[in-house]
């Protein structure tokens, strides 16, 4: 029987551990920090997550006997702690930091890309406001231009831009986060986000995902941390899933090993697709499980979670499917945020909750006082819809999220209906 450890304390975090206990080898599930709203079976730590502290964390995962270490955020990917857990003996799910660049550094992606020959927009990287106003003059921008700050910003860092004058403004505010920003052309299509189990030359791939990033209806509003997300993705032609296993995945795979940053954990693709032309670019990477994302996917997947993630931190998926095995059915995740979000969430709003099954919903920015649940952050929970078709899927979802209240709750009305 195994001892796992979970790091982090999203929704995304909440249904990793939803899914993992659920196999009959685990015995003990533990959460760095998790949240309140996570099962009260589960064991908590309120250890540091800082850098500094990731030797401390190793060694008391050490002594209580850790099996496996599932680590859900990018930060300390980024940061390396599955580099210092590894040391101490510890296998772990996610790759160390060398191979995490591939998303906290949009710079070191692009060249990625090139090199890999993945397909991906026309863009530029500079280093000071100036560079970056002297590449919005020189080009045309028909369809408009995207700026992003170079590491990580908490899904904040990137600005679509429609006007000269938007992306000028979101060079100016960006520069100031990372210090170097990619410039790039705005694409047109769809977007879908397709994830993959790495063991560092081979993959797996999991079934597509949509996300909704934008805060309002129709794709309007700020950026977000995602609003929710459908899966699998309607329409997709036959095919295709092999043709991003073949042009993105095992391309970059092999870029990374060549290159001394061997990639092992999910590597997700964020695309932008146009299916009538069959054109296809690859928008960014990510070293970890998407959150809304995973929140739509695991619920849907077949069978144990726990084989493919061992499998991972080992470096071998040799003895497992080609493909992950994925239930027929549609599932819809929606989010419920603060109000005041994502700007300036407001905290500590009682919230109410009439549904009798805990398991609808999974919890992010929540705390307790007493036995009353409140809100602690922007995202506050999600609820989760299954069916045969989308839209019965769409209609539980919502009719869940509607058991839900607290003052200025957030939420889109159009997850599954509006093209991401």
């Amino acid at each position: 029987m195994k001892t796992l450890l979970i790091v982090g304390s999203g929704g995304r975090e909440h249904v990793l551990g939803w899914k993992l206990a659920q196999s009959s080898r685990v015995s003990r599930l533990i959460v760095l920090p998790g949240n309140e709203g996570m099962p009260s079976e589960w064991e908590r730590w309120s250890d540091s997550l800082s850098r500094q502290d990731f030797e401390k964390l190793a060694q008391k995962a050490q002594k209580e006997k850790v099996d496996l270490a599932v680590i859900g955020p990018d930060n300390p990917l980024a940061d390396g702690i599955v580099d210092v857990f590894e040391s101490y003996g510890i296998p772990t799910f996610g790759p160390r930091a060398a191979a995490a660049q591939i998303e906290a550094s949009k710079a070191f992606a692009k060249e990625l890309m090139r090199l890999a020959g993945v397909p991906t927009a026309k863009y530029w990287v500079v280093e000071t406001e100036d560079e970056g106003l002297e590449v919005l003059g020189q080009e045309a921008w028909p369809s408009g231009v995207v700026v992003k700050a170079d590491g990580l910003a908490f899904g904040k860092g990137v600005r679509v831009c429609e006007t000269l004058m938007d992306a000028q403004q979101a060079v100016h505010e960006l520069i100031q986060i990372s210090g170097k920003l990619v410039i790039e052309e705005k694409l047109l299509g769809e977007e879908i986000s397709w994830m993959a189990f790495c063991d560092g030359q081979g993959c797996a791939l999991l079934e597509p995902v949509r996300d909704y990033k934008r805060l309002l209806d129709r794709n309007e509003g700020p950026n977000t941390g995602g609003m929710g997300a459908i899966s699998p993705v309607p329409d997709i032609p036959q095919g295709f899933s092999e043709t991003l296993r073949n042009q993105v995945f095992l391309p970059v795979l092999r870029q990374m090993k060549k290159q001394g940053t061997e990639f092992r954990g999910i590597l997700y693709a964020g695309l932008m697709v146009d299916f009538t032309s069959g054109q296809y670019w690859v928008l960014e990477f990510n070293a970890r499980f998407g959150d809304p994302e995973a929140q739509a996917l695991l619920p849907r997947m077949e069978g144990d979670l726990l084989p493919w993630c061992e499998a991972v931190a080992r470096g071998d998926l040799s003895g497992l499917p080609a493909s992950v095995p994925f239930k027929k059915d549609f599932s819809v995740f929606v989010v419920g945020a603060a109000p005041g979000y994502p700007e300036r969430p407001v905290l500590g709003i009682p919230i109410r909750i009439l549904d009798q099954n805990p398991k609808s919903y999974f919890f992010a920015g929540v705390r307790r006082q007493g036995s009353e649940l409140l809100t602690s952050g922007g995202r506050v929970l999600g609820a989760l819809g299954m069916g045969t078709r989308l839209e019965l899927a769409r209609e539980e979802a919502y009719e869940r999220l509607g058991r839900v209240t607290f003052e200025g709750m957030q939420f889109r009305t159009d997850i599954g209906r509006f093209g991401s």
